[in-house]
Formats: C-alpha cells, structure tokens, sequence
C-alpha cells in the first residue's frame, strides 16, 4: 500500500493543490518558503491523526480538507481507497470519511498508516540518546538470540560493507560490540569509507528503532499495520520523510544515504531485511520515500520521482508531478537519459536551452557583459547536446512550468518562425556570428586575444580545418588552401570571415566558449544572443514578480 495521490486545501501556503506520487520515492522541490516542508508537516499531522493548529488554517473561514488516496497492489492487481479529512478552525479534531460513500471513519484508522518523520541531524554525528541505546541493544540482542547461523550471516553480510565485527558468543556482548563499532568510533580517525558506512548504518538502525516501537505501541495494534498479500506473505507499508538531507551530509553522503533509504524501503539490503523479519514478524516492507531539498546532488536522475512547487499566475502554489507525465517511447527514454544536465533547472526562474559547448561555454559571460547575473536571475544555463535535444527537453521543461528560451543554429530553422522563446543565430550558427560580428566591427584583434587564449601555438587553418568549414558552408574548397591567420589580408574581409570562422568551427568546446566569452565586449556580442539573455531575464523577473 502507498500513498498515490493528495489534494490539498486551505492548508498554510496551499490554497487548493494537487499532488500524484511515485510508488517508490518522491523528491520534493521548489522556491524557499514556497511549502515544501509545510508539505511534510501536513503528511506527519495527517497521520497522526491530532488535527491541525489555528496557524494551519490558510483562510480561517474555510475547512482545511485533504482528500488522499491509497493503492493496493496486489500481484499485478490495483485497488484504490479514497478517503476525506476535514476540520473547521472551531474544531477540536479533524473528522473522516470514505469520500466515495461518505462513511464515517474512526479518527484511529490513520494510525494504520505507518508514516515517520526522520531528521539525519545526529547521523553525521553517530550519537544515541541513553534512551535509544538501550532499546536499541535489546533489538539487536534479540536479533542476535535466534542462532550462530544467523550471526555469522549477519557478521558477513556487514564484512562486505567494511564493518567487521565479531558476532558471535552472548548476544548482549555482541550486541553492545556491533553498536559501539557504529557509533563508538572516533571520527577524527576512521578512513571516510568506513564513517560514511557508518553513517548509512545508523540510518537504517534509527528506521528500525521507530518501526520497532510502531510495534510494541498499544495505541494501535501493529498487526492491522501489516498486510497480507494473496501469497501469504506479511508486508509492512511504510513512509518515511526526510527534510533538507543537505544540512548535514556533503553531496557524496546525501546520495549514499538516500540511496541507502532507498534500498532498505524495496528489501533490497540483506542484513536489515533479515533484522526486520525477525524482529517485527514480518517477511519485508513496502516503502515510500518522500525527500525535501534544496540540493542537486540529493535528486535522482529520474524525472519521474519529482515534484516541483510552483507559483502560478495568480501568486498561488501548485504542484508538477512528474509521476503524472506521459511520453511516447522514445521521448520518455531521452528525458531519463539527459534529465541529469536539467537537475539544476528545476529551481530556477527561467531556463536557457542551447546546442552545444561552444555556447554552453560563452553565454554566462556574455550575459556578465550585459550585465545579467544568471545566478541573481535564477537562470540556469543548459547543454541539450545537440539540436534535435533542445524541443524535448524544452517540453520537459514546460510541464514543471519552467520557462524556458531556446538558441537554434539557423540551418536548422527550415519554415519555422521566431518566436518570444525561439530564437536563431543569425547566420549559419553560432562560430559564424561570433566571427563575423567581430570582423565587421573592425574587431579581429578580439578573436586574436580569444584564440591565445585557447592556444599557445600559431593559428593556422589546416586543410581539414577548410574542408570542415567548406561543408558546413556547402561552398567549394579549390579557392581556399590553408593558411595561417597573421598571413591574411585585414581589408580582405570575406577572407578573414572565412579562416575564422574555420578555425573557430574546428576548434569548438567549452573552451573555445569561455574564451570568446570573456573577450568580447557588449558591442561585439552578436545581437541574437542577446535577444536571448534579455529574453531570458525577462521572463526570470516576471517569476520573481509572481512569487511576491
């Protein structure tokens, strides 16, 4: 069983929002102060079954109501429950119902759905409270009471994560060996292979703990907890939450403990699937995780498992589920693959889809030059790696209401038509613009400046650089050998135009974008790339406006 979907309303920041989620894990993004923990706080409050504050209540002349929805998958075969919670400011305690029939629901049912709330705040300090130390040596003398084989198992299955400790003999000896070689060790001198294992550890001992309690708690029996599927096998649902993993992890140990989460929740981590079967009864658990964060290196590469809040037109939240996008085939299989280089789009104000490196490499400083700050703007620059790349992402893009401007060659715009997010260069592609808005200026000593900058040795354009040129020109070769750059003509502007570009075409890359980048001025900077950056800015100052 998981939570599938969420409507919202009335709640602090969200008038009336809808949520769809993954089954697996859903990563939680948006604006500062926009809900995202608000969003966390409803789901802890919702399962707790206590009500809501005064402060809640967006207007308090409404009911907050939260209409969810559960899906029970059972060998292929989906069942959905729908269920309404409501409650007026003058309310002690919410009330619920069946939303299909309207049947009143006891307020206890939520406790049913097992939800916990963790903070990884201690975990880089691998501390327990006196309190958690005990109970957590009696899980694991439990644990470790139920045979030899199944100790030396465990010590094996920890041996391969680089913890190796000696399992054997008194369970409470051992238990008490086991918890100190995760939490007892000096940081200052474990190797950080063997601290971050550690760290990841503590994760998991902390999620048992909570679901240890859920099971020896009296307010709700833990057997109407567990499911039984029609294979016989005991399953617990579980969602767990965590909010901002940035604050106290580096990017490396967000990722591995997310991920660690992750792998505990889909019982694909042997040693804590075997403690949660012999200590709470069960044969594994069916996990969903719901991530909040600020961080790219938190995410997934997965737009599928992301949930962005958003301010729409009329300054309230919404929310893109990407659980909700449908793609054919093919699209959806180039979205997964290129969604790591749109990551960092998805807190942005505004979106800029080029080509390649070359313009990838130039355009922060061209907008430095014209003095938008991408990072002030919330502008975030992306590579589509390629032409035919930048629609699709574009209509990634749109559907987590990001918007977006698109830099095409020309040789590629066919019929199409410019529009206020569309733009082309205006001749044959990017090299060609560069060079020849500097040449016509009278400007040349800029890309002189630019190529020392890539290159220490004497320009030259070789024959393959010509030929190169020649096709991406579709010109003949015969009237232009190779040549060295200082040996051309400055009056012989056609020429100049040609063995620039040629060299700078030949010479594309991150680089080579950098180095036109710092060097030209406003003046030099060809006029389709700044109808782009204005654009761009533009359309980032109209978001900015909206969220106030």
């Amino acid at each position: 069983m998981h939570l599938s979907g969420i409507i919202i309303d009335n709640y602090r920041t969200f008038r009336h929002v809808e949520f769809t989620f993954d089954r697996r894990a859903n990563y939680i993004v948006g604006d500062n102060n926009i809900g995202k923990s608000n969003f966390l706080e409803m789901l802890e409050t919702l399962y707790s079954g206590y009500g809501f504050r005064e402060e809640d209540f967006q207007n308090p002349d409404q009911p907050i109501q939260v209409r969810f929805t559960l899906s029970v998958e059972d060998r292929g075969k989906a069942e959905e429950i729908h269920i309404r919670l409501f409650q007026k400011i003058t309310e002690l305690a919410p009330s619920l119902e069946n939303e299909e029939d309207h049947t009143p629901l006891p307020l206890e049912s939520l406790r049913s759905l097992c939800y916990i709330s963790h903070s990884l705040e201690d975990f880089p300090r691998k501390t327990l409270m006196s309190d958690e130390l005990e109970e957590v040596i009696h899980i694991f003398s439990r644990y470790l009471s139920c045979g030899d084989d199944l100790c030396r198992e465990s010590a094996e299955l920890l041996g391969h994560m680089g913890i190796h400790t000696d399992l054997s003999g008194d369970p409470q000896a051992a238990a008490l060996r086991l918890i100190y070689d995760i939490y007892g060790s000096d940081s200052q001198t474990a190797r950080p292979l063997q601290d971050g294992v550690r760290i990841m550890l503590a994760a998991g001992i902390h999620l048992i703990l909570e679901l240890s309690r859920r099971k020896e708690s009296r307010a709700f029996p833990f057997s109407d907890i567990v499911l039984t599927d029609s294979g016989g096998r005991k399953i617990l649902p579980v969602m767990v939450s965590i909010d901002e993993p940035e604050l106290h992890l580096h990017p490396y140990l967000q990722r591995a403990v997310l991920s660690y989460y992750r792998r505990i929740l889909r019982n694909e981590e042997p040693f804590f699937l075997h403690v949660a079967r012999k200590i709470l009864e069960i044969d594994g658990l069916e996990g969903q995780l719901f991530v909040v964060t600020h961080s790219t290196d938190a995410l997934v590469n997965d737009y599928r498992q992301i949930i962005r809040l958003y301010w729409d037109s009329e300054g309230q939240v919404q929310a893109a589920c990407g659980s909700s996008f449908r793609f054919d085939g093919e699209l959806e299989k180039h979205l997964i693959m290129h969604f790591p280089e749109v990551k960092e789009a998805l807190y942005s104000r505004c979106a800029i889809l080029v080509e390649g490196e070359t313009e990838y490499g130039a355009f922060s400083w061209f907008a430095k030059t014209l003095h938008v700050h991408f990072d002030y703007h919330g502008i975030c620059l992306i590579n589509a790696s390629g032409e035919s790349s930048i629609p699709k992402l574009e209509q990634l893009l749109r559907r987590f209401v990001i918007p977006s401007v698109c830099l095409y060659d020309r040789d590629v715009r066919g019929n199409k038509k410019e529009t206020k997010q569309i733009f082309y260069t205006e001749n044959i592609c990017f090299e060609m613009d560069v060079v020849r808005s500097c040449i016509e200026k009278g400007r040349q000593a800029v890309l002189d400046e630019a190529i020392r900058d890539i290159s220490d040795m004497d320009p030259l354009v070789t024959s393959s650089m010509v030929k190169k040129a020649c096709l991406k020109l579709d010109i003949s070769r015969q009237k232009h050998p190779p040549r060295k750059l200082k040996h051309i003509s400055g009056r012989d502007v056609k020429a100049l135009i040609f063995y620039y570009f040629a060299w700078f075409y030949s010479n594309k890359g991150v680089i080579s974008g950098r180095a036109l980048g710092l060097r030209l001025e406003a003046g030099d900077i060809p006029k389709a790339f700044r109808n782009v950056i204005c654009a761009a800015a533009s359309l980032a100052e109209h978001s900015e406006k909206v969220n106030e």
